[in-house]
């Protein structure tokens, strides 16, 4: 036997931390083989359960997708669609550690982004000095420069 959550979850399949609300959980007893991608849950109707699209298998450890298929009143098949690896390993993909080259929100401007745009322009302009300070008398000069290139 094993303990299956069952939750009811609002959020985008591409959020880390999913918003789930749990509705249940139920004890289990699994058919041979067990496909850990897309396990078929077969238990007791539970009238709790007919929202969820969501469920945990601790055996597993693994977060899946699914929906309640074959209810008849007396017993109900939970379908398992696809693992939910964001969710799954959450813990693992938050503690690594990562460069983030995109980011439309929080950006920075020295790496490199072909896809950010950019402008660049050259201006070079001189000057003549009104009278003559580099005749030797001035013994301190300050030049001043902005920019690259």
């Amino acid at each position: 036997m094993a303990t299956v959550n069952f939750y009811n979850n609002a959020s985008n399949t591409h959020v880390v931390n999913k918003d789930i609300t749990q509705l249940g959980s139920s004890e289990v007893q699994f058919k041979e083989p067990f496909d850990i991608a897309k396990p078929v849950i077969y238990l007791a109707h539970d009238s709790s359960l007919l929202k969820a699209n969501y469920c945990y298998i601790p055996t597993a450890g693994r977060y899946y997708y699914g929906h309640v298929e074959g209810e008849n009143g007396v017993n109900m098949r939970f379908i398992c669609d696809a693992s939910d690896p964001l969710m799954s390993f959450k813990d693992a993909i938050l503690a690594s550690p990562a460069v983030i080259s995109r980011n439309p929100w929080i950006y920075d401007k020295y790496l490199p982004d072909d896809k950010m745009p950019v402008e660049s322009r050259n201006i070079r302009s001189s000057f003549l000095f009104p009278q003559n300070y580099f005749n030797g008398l001035n013994n301190c000069y300050i030049l001043t420069t902005l920019g690259g290139g």
